[in-house]
């Protein structure tokens, strides 16, 4: 959900602007009030925003005969308001005073409601009420496609959003069915090989990858590079993030292509890299990033430390080519990142101890502590049990654990330098007879 929130964000002030265009025609003193609101949606402050519209809905109220399609409008902006500032309670009762208000001055399939129903169903996400808010994106999406057809202005938006909910109520099959529906509304409107249909097809593959559809969300990213090929050429750094993409998809699923996954997967980073190294128009960021991914990879998935080594290094000369960039080398390179939490053949029994950490319905919990240091090449090493209870339950599993993690060291003047006294805990569920299991193995 927190990529709808982010999307949301970013259309508030356009939607209240838009909705606000409706109003010109209002009394002064509620012009007064929108302009003090339009201010402080500007400034990003919510709720003196709504106060604002609150000062607009009293003046309006003023009048016994007032308007009914202005008041659901007023409201709307509140709820807005609302919204941003995460009053949700207040906000979805607003839209849905909103929403009636406008039913009852024109009609119940009026094209003013899509802006109302639309906050209602944001809000009704935001407090994972998932049912109701994919109830709400669905009759948004018809009353929109009434006014506007099929393909209309804000089907898109629509569909991207109610996948979202999709996923996030694991109805997966019909996330993804929004997610061919998104791609197919952009791609009417942008035909043809138009890098405009970029950030759809992007959506569709990451849908893809997130429900666990491996092959398919490969095969997406595969048609995002072959329609970057015809319309820009084997040469355009629009290429970069999708090889990129791609790379990460194969070095971290059974995906291979009838080849070795990652092999392929090397490959695509080096030509990222290559692409990046020939363009006159790549930034030293850009160049770093390549670099830096293919370091990653080979520290994940080869015993080549000393290739990835060099990658990093080439990450670190570009990045402090510049003092402009010294931020970004010390975000990225100034400290030690773990890269695979549950790494490559890491014995079931570790995934089952993470996905039932501190099982509720569990009457034991346990806990194991572990520090460990981290050398120059980016290998978890002296790793000790700290602390376990039930004494030495799951040591074996967890120390073998934190002995396969693999990291981006820490980078000091270009080189890489050894991190000491690192923690790892992990709580988790157990019974007794677990207790004389592991007893019985010792």
């Amino acid at each position: 959900m927190l990529r709808c929130l982010a999307l949301w964000g970013v259309l508030f002030v356009f939607r209240s602007a838009a909705s606000a265009e409706l109003l010109t025609d209002s009394e002064p003193d509620i012009q007064d009030a929108l302009q003090a609101y339009h201010q402080s949606v500007a400034e990003q402050q919510y709720l003196e925003a709504g106060e604002s519209v609150k000062l607009a809905i009293a003046a309006l109220l003023e009048d016994p005969d007032h308007d009914r399609m202005v008041y659901g409008q007023l409201l709307t902006l509140l709820a807005d308001s609302q919204f941003s500032a995460e009053q949700y309670g207040a906000a979805i009762q607003n839209y849905k005073l909103a929403i009636e208000a406008i039913q009852f001055a024109r009609d119940r399939l009026d094209n003013a409601l899509v802006t109302p129903l639309l906050g209602l169903s944001r809000c009704l996400a935001a407090t994972n009420r998932y049912p109701d808010a994919i109830r709400n994106y669905q009759q948004s999406l018809h009353v929109h496609q009434v006014n506007n057809g099929l393909f209309g202005e804000q089907t898109a938006e629509i569909v991207a959003e109610l996948s979202e909910v999709y996923f996030a109520s694991s109805d997966f099959d019909r996330a993804k069915g929004m997610q061919d529906l998104h791609v197919a509304v952009i791609e009417r409107k942008f035909p043809g090989d138009n890098i405009a249909r970029l950030p759809s097809m992007y959506s569709r593959a990451d849908m893809y990858y997130r429900t666990g559809d491996y092959l398919r969300s490969y095969n997406g990213y595969r048609r995002i590079i072959a329609l970057i090929e015809r319309a820009e050429g084997s040469r355009s750094l629009q290429l970069v993030p999708a090889l990129t993409a791609t790379a990460a998809l194969l070095g971290g699923s059974p995906i291979a292509d009838g080849e070795n996954g990652p092999e392929k997967a090397r490959r695509y980073l080096r030509r990222a890299i290559a692409i990046t190294e020939g363009s006159a128009e790549a930034s030293a960021p850009m160049k770093a990033d390549a670099h830096i991914r293919l370091g990653d990879f080979l520290n994940m998935m080869t015993a080549n430390s000393d290739a990835a080594i060099r990658s990093y290094q080439r990450g670190w000369a570009y990045l402090d080519s510049d003092a402009q960039y010294h931020e970004r080398r010390d975000k990225l390179l100034g400290k030690v990142r773990l890269l695979n939490r549950i790494p490559g053949g890491t014995p079931a029994a570790m995934f089952s101890l993470l996905d039932n950490a501190a099982d509720p319905e569990s009457t034991k919990n346990g806990y194991i502590m572990v520090e460990y240091d981290v050398g120059r090449d980016g290998r978890s090493e002296n790793v000790r049990i700290v602390e376990s209870t039930p004494p030495g339950l799951h040591d074996y599993i967890v120390r073998n654990h934190v002995q396969n993690f693999a990291f981006r060291p820490p980078f000091s003047d270009g080189e890489p330098v050894p991190s000491k006294d690192l923690v790892f805990e992990l709580q988790f569920s157990y019974t007794d007879d677990d207790l004389l299991e592991g007893s019985s193995q010792q």
